[in-house]
């Protein structure tokens, strides 16, 4: 591939002392445990098979996620049938590397395969694996990627990034057809208790597995009946570990899902930890794309959201409040979605015109993120029935997110709510088909609580109608109550 142009900077003995530290396979080394953790997150299994086919893989997350050690795991993994010279990794935004183009990754893979692997990459004989971590530091990265992609040479491509517009919007320009997104997220529930308790890890696996596929045929085959008895069985069979699983999830609804946070057991020291992530994502993923003249009114912002997570925001008052103009405030927002701090759930219409015209929910992506920005962090939160209520439907909003993208991939996939005179939640469109849910986190719950639910039913007829609820489990007509617990498990 011929050469883009040079840069005064490459010391090529420079470089290549650092791409050894990065890859100490090439020395017969192992990993170091600091970079290579024990605990396999479940995006591992998802992606382990695409390293076999010709797609460039993407890992998008926020920071501190967990992409990186899920990268080195995968290495670990090809380690065992590859040499260790044909797999290369590269952290893009080292400060010692000097990166600042896509030219200079052009650069060190020509170094690459000039020191390591000692022939032209044209001339590969078998496949190598190349991983570029944290690509979106790199300015027009997808250009070079696609010249290398569209050589056809023998180069698996996985890239990590910590934004979706850095991620996506060069993939929906230059890599149409050519690239494989997968969302790496905070540890959902189901997965944070795997990481917790691996006594029972397989046996919340099964019960997760066989709840989701109840769900997935009472959606699609009408087998309701069948969806409440399997749900009431696994009920019956984790009460052994109930309590260690109520325990857990108060935890969780405090601390959120972020691996390292999970490590915790202090409630207190975790607070430094969820700021210091705050602040990388919106001073290094935010502020320095230079699309942000006011970080204080940032800042602002994503306190006031936290504050007001699963409500209905009003941005002409919230842009007042802030001094920001619409368009100003409209472009924050799509910034913090872009680096995973928050999403929005659309007013649900059969008509697009309607759901463009209302206003929408926002919601903190990690509930641990969202207690700390509003002050909510601490079991004082657990007693306040009001904060709670704000906690639990943010959760709910987040496993709901996850829950529809298994049921029917989709890297980005649309929640929405539904409001006339009274409101469901959350509505999603699984399948083809309609899913009503309510969050009721109370110990007792009146006919009245059902209005919203049961006047979208008349309305639109949805195929399964739920009610996330602190207790009560069962059926009555067409509505299902399940506790919180059981399904945050079945999501």
């Amino acid at each position: 591939m011929p050469r883009q142009g040079t840069s005064s900077w490459f010391n090529e003995e420079d470089i290549l002392r650092a791409l050894y530290q990065y890859n100490p396979w090439w020395l017969g080394k192992s990993i170091p445990e600091s970079r290579l953790k024990p605990f396999r997150r479940q995006d591992y299994y998802k992606i382990f098979g695409k390293l076999d086919d010709d797609k460039i893989l993407a890992l998008i997350g926020p920071r501190q996620v967990g992409k990186t050690t899920l990268v080195y795991q995968l290495i670990e993994n090809l380690l065992l049938k590859q040499r260790p010279q044909d797999i290369l990794f590269v952290l893009l935004d080292d400060p010692s590397l000097g990166i600042s183009s896509a030219q200079d990754v052009t650069r060190i893979l020509e170094l690459y395969a000039k020191s390591i692997l000692k022939k032209p990459l044209e001339d590969l004989g078998k496949r190598v694996y190349i991983f570029l971590d944290e690509i979106q530091s790199i300015e027009n990265w997808e250009r070079v990627l696609k010249r290398w992609y569209d050589l056809s040479y023998k180069i698996k491509f996985t890239i990590t990034g910590s934004s979706s517009t850095g991620i996506m919007e060069g993939a929906s320009e230059a890599l149409v057809g050519r690239l494989y997104p997968q969302i790496m997220v905070p540890m959902r529930f189901p997965e944070y208790l795997q990481f917790k308790e691996k006594i029972i890890s397989e046996r919340v696996k099964s019960s997760n597995e066989r709840m989701r596929n109840a769900l997935k045929a009472a959606l699609t085959e009408g087998k309701k009946e069948e969806l409440a008895k399997i749900i009431s069985e696994e009920s019956e069979g984790l009460l052994p570990y109930k309590d260690r699983i109520l325990v857990h999830l108060n935890q969780y609804l405090i601390s959120g899902g972020y691996p390292e946070i999970a490590k915790i057991e202090s409630t207190p020291d975790v607070v430094p930890y969820l700021r210091n992530y705050l602040h990388l994502t919106i001073y290094k993923d935010i502020i320095r794309t230079g699309r942000v003249r006011d970080p204080i009114a940032l800042e602002n912002l994503v306190a006031i959201l936290a504050k007001n997570s699963s409500q209905i925001v009003n941005r002409e008052s919230l842009g007042k409040s802030l001094g920001l103009k619409r368009d100003t405030l409209n472009a924050y927002i799509h910034l913090l979605k872009t680096t995973f701090l928050i999403s929005e759930v659309e007013f649900y219409s059969e008509s697009r015109v309607k759901r463009i015209r209302r206003e929408k929910k926002i919601f903190i992506n990690d509930i641990g993120l969202r207690n700390v920005l509003a002050s909510a962090l601490d079991e004082q939160t657990l007693a306040n029935e009001t904060e709670m209520g704000r906690v639990v439907e943010t959760v709910v909003a987040d496993h709901l997110h996850g829950l529809r993208s298994s049921l029917e991939y989709s890297p980005f996939p649309f929640l929405y709510y539904w409001r006339e005179r009274h409101e469901v939640d959350f509505v999603l469109e699984p399948l083809g088909k309609l899913l009503a849910v309510e969050v009721k986190y109370r110990e007792n719950i009146e006919k009245s609580d059902l209005e919203g639910i049961m006047g979208f039913a008349r309305r639109f007829m949805p195929a399964l109608r739920l009610v996330v609820t602190k207790n009560k489990l069962g059926m009555e007509g067409r509505i299902f109550f399940v506790p919180l617990w059981l399904f945050l498990l079945m999501c």
